[in-house]
């Protein structure tokens, strides 16, 4: 799955930037007729006339290309931090409650302190505050342990929202640079005034619009991986608030149920 993602915004990414870098169809009409008859066999320079061609428009988007590319470097960050530290071992390990039962049925209390430093995770610590506080009642352990699983999850949710924000930002900043871009054009053409053509606004115009599609370039996949992680985050904590149950119901209330006479 994180593989997939991980394709899935690159791919987005690669392809609103190739779509950008794209010459225009109308400046390759206009080439001489003579490179048809060019041989076949000469070498290729396709990719470094690719990346230089890419540069080169990114950079007519003006200073506006600076903080958009600020807020793609926030929100690669921020996805490679939730890819590698939003994971079902840092929450809610596979096994963990169940090792755990075994010890707390041989009443190995110190065992399952071990058990769970060799697991740091969220369930890890409820299993630890749950044996350091079995004499107390079970309404004070559920809760205490419901806001330790509370507190834990609130921090994942923070760390997906960074994302949000630069979906949010990048295409209004993109559309601001568009229009500082066409407030340029226009000046270009009202200088010229009846000398001036309709190509200086075309290609003003043109060169203004890199920045709305950079800016969506960049909000597509940051708005997607946003989701996607706040649904896994939904996800473990549904995980991790049945299995806190199990043990809660399992290890401590059926001590306290009365006994019939």
């Amino acid at each position: 799955m994180k593989t997939l993602v991980t394709v899935l915004v690159t791919t987005i990414l690669l392809a609103g930037l190739a779509a950008m870098a794209a010459p225009d169809p109308n400046e390759a009409t206009t080439q001489p007729t003579t490179q048809a008859s060019q041989p076949a066999t000469q070498p290729t320079t396709q990719p470094a006339h690719f990346t230089e061609e890419w540069f080169e428009v990114l950079s007519k988007g003006g200073n506006t290309m600076i903080f958009l590319g600020l807020l793609s470097l926030t929100a690669v960050t921020y996805f490679l931090e939730r890819l590698f530290r939003l994971r079902r071992g840092m929450i809610v390990p596979a096994g963990l409650s169940a090792a755990a039962s075994r010890l707390w049925a041989d009443g190995k209390y110190e065992e399952i302190l071990a058990l769970a430093d060799r697991h740091p995770s969220t369930l890890g610590r409820i299993l630890q505050f749950i044996v350091r506080h079995r004499a107390n009642s079970v309404t004070d352990i559920s809760t205490t342990a419901g806001d330790i699983a509370a507190v834990e999850l609130r921090y994942h949710t923070r760390r997906c929202y960074p994302l949000a924000v630069v979906a949010t930002l990048s295409p209004l900043l993109g559309l601001l640079g568009t229009v500082f871009g066409m407030i340029e054009s226009f000046d270009v053409v009202a200088i010229a005034g009846a000398l001036g053509d309709a190509s200086q606004l075309a290609g003003g115009i043109s060169k203004a619009l890199i920045t709305t599609a950079a800016g969506l370039c960049i909000a597509v996949p940051s708005l997607a991986a946003y989701h996607w992680f706040r649904e896994r985050t939904n996800l473990y904590g549904d995980m991790l608030e049945k299995e806190v149950t199990d043990l809660v119901a399992a290890w401590l209330m059926a001590k306290e149920q009365p006994h019939a006479d």
